[in-house]
């Protein structure tokens, strides 16, 4: 007798196993098709996302008829004193808590993550990824940003922190989750937003085709490495052949994305008209990457100074000024992630963005203007005029390296 069987959504309960639904997978919260649900919020998020049917496996879940495993059930309630606008959420609003909003771009980076990964060591191996795979992992990275993008932003920062080797997987979610946040920030419909992530994922693809120490190198490039290093877009071509037949969108991204509006780009030195405008996105924000890491003898840039940088190409014409005010907008002129020094001598890192007041990001004070680490950092919002305390604005960027402060500690504390 067949295990599964399809299910109104208001069925759906803890200990199921569910197999499928009703909805495409990238236009949902979860990134593969099959989970146990073990968190009421999985059945909350699956109803506000529209999912009307599911379809579960009953050999490896509870059936309909059957009670949940004791480990799943809810605890029984007990009396509170609190009035009802203070008591704890419960499971149906858990998902609007900072921690769980940082919670989930956590487990949805780290998914997607894995799922590069595998991409790149087929791709190594000779086997070109799924069109479908790529749209799903675009998907379960979307579906936070649009959700909540300062979480998304808090987590690539940390990634970004931590990270000894830098792979190909690695870079391109990194360069995935920025131009989708510029391309909502810019009002790209959907299926721009899809193309874009996917042109993002592999953008680099070409660089298997090339020495492996070539992409590692720290130090400088001499000419002829640097040579080589030009040819990657065209090798993407390549690499990608014998797989599923990409859209012409997505390979013009991959084939496009070191073109520059002035034509000073390369393979073809295209110009302006002749350019895709996704493609464009993905070379601003792989320059911004670029600018922010270490790389071939170049130290890394503050994030705040490569925002500089970024501005001084558009009025140059590199890019589309246009375009490098979204993404100004977007990634914040202080980034998420910035140590910055205040008027008020006080030390803070800027732990969320305000997009409509760029100098005025959300803030945690982590050092008195006398010098002092507070041991809990006091967490502001710098548009908030009815604050007690003096007002406060941003004086410059620093350098946490010589500062010695852990920047990533604080941020990570955002939401906790």
């Amino acid at each position: 007798m067949a295990s599964t069987k399809q299910i109104p959504i208001d069925q759906v309960k803890l200990g199921m196993f569910v197999v499928g639904m009703d909805q495409p997978w990238y236009r949902t919260p979860f990134l593969f098709h099959k989970r146990l649900i073990s968190d009421p919020n999985d059945i909350v998020q699956m109803k506000r996302h529209g999912i009307k049917e599911v379809t579960i496996d009953t050999e490896r879940g509870t059936d309909v008829g059957q009670d949940p495993a004791p480990t799943q059930e809810a605890a029984p309630e007990t009396p509170s004193e609190a009035p009802p606008d203070e008591k704890s959420p419960g499971p149906s609003n858990r998902e609007d808590s900072p921690a769980q909003h940082v919670a989930a771009a956590k487990a949805a980076y780290r998914e997607a993550t894995a799922a590069m990964e595998r991409v790149f060591s087929d791709l190594e191996a000779g086997t070109s990824p799924k069109l479908v795979t790529l749209k799903n992992i675009v998907g379960g990275l979307l579906n936070r940003i649009l959700t909540h993008p300062d979480s998304m932003m808090i987590q690539l920062c940390l990634e970004q922190m931590r990270r000894f080797d830098r792979t190909l997987a690695s870079h391109g979610m990194e360069v995935c989750i920025l131009a989708l946040i510029v391309a909502v920030e810019n009002g790209c419909v959907e299926t721009d937003r899809e193309t874009l992530g996917v042109g993002a994922l592999l953008h680099d693809v070409g660089y298997i085709r090339l020495p492996r120490n070539l992409y590692r190198k720290s130090s400088r490039l001499t000419e002829q490495e640097k040579s080589l290093m030009h040819q990657h877009p065209q090798l993407a071509a390549t690499v990608l052949a014998q797989g599923d037949q990409f859209p012409e969108s997505v390979s013009k991204i991959i084939a496009q994305h070191h073109e520059h509006a002035d034509g000073s780009g390369y393979p073809n030195a295209l110009k302006n008209d002749a350019l895709s405008s996704l493609s464009q996105i993905v070379g601003l924000v792989d320059t911004y990457g670029g600018m922010i890491t270490p790389r071939h003898g170049r130290p890394a840039l503050l994030p705040h100074d490569a925002i500089r940088q970024l501005f001084i190409l558009g009025e140059k014409g590199r890019f589309d000024k246009a375009l490098v005010e979204v993404a100004i907008k977007a990634l914040g002129v202080y980034p998420i992630g910035s140590l910055i020094k205040l008027n008020t001598n006080e030390y803070a890192v800027v732990v969320g963005l305000n997009r409509e007041h760029r100098l005025k990001p959300r803030i945690r004070i982590i050092k008195s203007p006398e010098g002092t680490l507070y041991k809990a950092p006091l967490e502001i919002d710098l548009t908030d005029t009815d604050s007690t305390g003096p007002t406060r604005s941003i004086q410059r960027a620093l350098d946490p390296n010589q500062e010695h402060i852990d920047v990533a500690a604080y941020v990570e504390t955002k939401g906790q």
